[in-house]
């Protein structure tokens, strides 16, 4: 039970401050503002009392000082309750304010981690490539048959960590903007048919086949989408069998792009977990590509509007995930672009 209560306050440990504190200055606000009008009361019934005591007055000019009175502290009270509710709001705004700051920060700190732990994650096995690839024709122990053959190898891991690099420099780039702030129109077909033709030119490329793009325009952050793309097409090689299908079209008003593969798939219902980075190698038998890609590849398309699902018959049937976006206004209506296999 107290475990329990200490995991709860470590969740929301911010948003209890908050609430307390917000508590905390209404409290003390209310608390001087009855103080306050308890006073103006008393000074009130004091100058009725010293007009009372006044006999050299008129019954009339007396009743005409009583309604001044009455109007003054009337006047007063207003303020008062104004003033206390303006101040209210600006503590309670100011709160918020430093609130969602140190939210900011938290939320940018967290970002980093993750593009720390991906730009590791990802670099480590070409660099490991490479350096045993030098550590081998440093000892002389490649065959001279071999040695061209393994340079032009060593060569493609190179291509594939600059690839890696350009794809999270885009990464950095996309998170540094506000949610939606690099969301424009973007020809889909077009931008999935550069990506290809890129990765085509890098280790990473694989076989792609295109099976229908629907020549549209979307609304989507350039950076942002070419990190979802490599990810998920990276995670499809990975996981996938060897082929993968590309398909896009409209659908209930929004732009979707299915990644389809053949591969491991997994259980219907692990398919939210491989979205949580810290899944990656829990041993619950979520094995198609639980790790940081897919947590980043939804991050970015949520921040532009969008979002991306997963979806398997069961393990061994192979996946589909999916991408799907907002339409730009007045899109072009879908025109079916028949397309050839990229590799």
């Amino acid at each position: 039970m107290r475990n329990g209560f200490r995991q709860w306050f470590a969740e929301r440990a911010e948003l209890v401050v908050l609430g307390f504190t917000l508590l905390t200055t209404a409290s003390l606000v209310v608390w001087w503002t009855i103080l306050l009008r308890g006073q103006m009361h008393n000074n009130e019934l004091l100058e009725r009392e010293v007009l009372a005591a006044q006999i050299d007055i008129s019954a009339e000019h007396r009743a005409e000082k009583l309604r001044e009175i009455s109007a003054h502290h009337d006047r007063r009270n207003v303020m008062l309750a104004g003033e206390s509710t303006l101040l209210a709001l600006l503590l309670s705004g100011s709160l918020v304010v430093l609130f969602l700051l140190a939210q900011r920060r938290k939320q940018q700190r967290e970002d980093m981690e993750k593009l720390l732990q991906f730009t590791s994650h990802e670099f480590k096995t070409p660099v490991a490539g490479v350096k045993g690839l030098l550590q081998s024709l440093a000892m002389g122990s490649i065959p001279d048959a071999q040695r061209a053959e393994l340079i032009q190898l060593g060569q493609l891991e190179c291509d594939r960590l600059e690839h890696l690099a350009e794809t999270i420099l885009a990464y950095q780039r996309a998170m540094s903007r506000e949610p939606r702030e690099g969301v424009q129109p973007i020809d889909a077909a077009r931008f999935i048919a550069d990506l290809l033709a890129h990765r085509s030119r890098t280790a990473s490329g694989g076989n792609v086949e295109v099976a229908l793009i629907d020549a549209v325009q979307v609304l989507a952050d350039r950076d942002g989408l070419r990190v979802i793309l490599e990810n998920l097409l990276d995670n499809a090689h990975k996981y996938g069998g060897g082929s993968v299908r590309l398909a896009a079209g409209v659908n209930d008003g929004r732009w979707r792009l299915d990644i389809s593969d053949q591969g491991r798939g997994f259980a219907p219902a692990t398919a939210e977990k491989l979205f949580d980075i810290h899944n990656r190698g829990s041993g619950e038998g979520v094995t198609h590509g639980a790790g940081l890609g897919l947590a980043i590849a939804r991050q970015l398309a949520r921040r532009m509007g969008g979002d991306i699902t997963a979806s398997s018959p069961g393990p061994g049937k192979g996946a589909v995930f999916s991408v799907t976006l907002q339409l730009a206004p007045q899109a072009a209506l879908p025109v079916s672009r028949e397309g050839a296999a990229h590799g």
